[in-house]
């Protein structure tokens, strides 16, 4: 479980700047909790990029590098130079890596017009490059709702923004509006934050909207935090020996011809 107080002190600061003044990518505060990948990290994910999406990585490779620059653009990143790829923050290749997951999976469920809920935005990172990687797989997201702390929602939605998009941004306790069938995502934050707040989180959103997701699950043991859904499981990739693992809810489709 992590302690965001000074994550969110970092965001209040933030929120004041202006847009050429962001510096939160390069704040070592702010780093703990994200932008923390390494060069090192970011060419592990550019080989898995390769290895499990070579058609779609060499087809687009210079789109890729576009979207990395655009998402570059603000927050002051630090950028290390990729080789056989470009400058660019590391932290855009575990984006692009999870994306790519994200997507084939809502390809493999057939969800081709999709709702998204996820949980833990970030700065909205993630959100921009599914947003965008989408097309590549004809997939049409009808609409993008995030859940987060206050002050992570004000940068998610200023952000996002910037970069051409509108998206939902919410508090748990604000009144939200949700689709049936929705597509949930949590990278590294439904499995850090409180048990009582995880089943919040699945008694208000979980068991009611969603039918399939994605979670980089971290820190605890997986449990069966949403009813009537299979769970499967696989080893996150690249395996750094944290343990950290993927996990995909998928609906159980029960028989009811008898």
């Amino acid at each position: 479980m992590c302690d965001y107080s000074e994550y969110e002190r970092v965001l209040k600061f933030q929120n004041l700047m202006m847009d050429f003044e962001l510096s939160f990518k390069s704040n070592k505060t702010y780093q703990t909790i994200l932008e923390h990948t390494d060069i090192f990290n970011g060419i592990e994910y550019l080989d898995c990029i390769k290895n499990e999406f070579g058609n779609i990585y060499s087809n687009n490779k210079d789109f890729l590098i576009e979207l990395c620059v655009k998402n570059d653009k603000y927050g002051k990143s630090i950028k290390s130079n990729i080789p056989s790829f470009t400058s660019c923050s590391p932290s855009n290749l575990r984006y692009i890596y999870h994306s790519l997951l994200i997507l084939t999976n809502i390809k493999n469920n057939k969800l081709y017009d999709t709702d998204i809920v996820e949980i833990g935005g970030g700065y909205g990172g993630l959100c921009f490059f599914i947003h965008n990687l989408a097309k590549i797989f004809n997939i049409t997201i009808k609409s993008y709702s995030i859940f987060d702390i206050k002050e992570a929602s004000i940068l998610q939605k200023r952000y996002l923004k910037l970069l051409d998009l509108d998206v939902n941004t919410y508090h748990i306790n604000d009144k939200w509006e949700l689709h049936k069938n929705s597509y949930l995502i949590s990278n590294y934050a439904f499995s850090e934050i409180p048990r009582i707040l995880q089943e919040e989180y699945t008694s208000k959103i979980l068991n009611n909207y969603i039918n399939h997701g994605f979670l980089v699950w971290n820190f605890i043991p997986v449990y069966n935090f949403i009813k009537d859904k299979r769970l499967h499981i696989e080893d996150e990739r690249p395996n750094d020996g944290s343990k950290f693992v993927y996990v995909y809810p998928t609906l159980i489709k029960f028989d009811t011809a008898n």
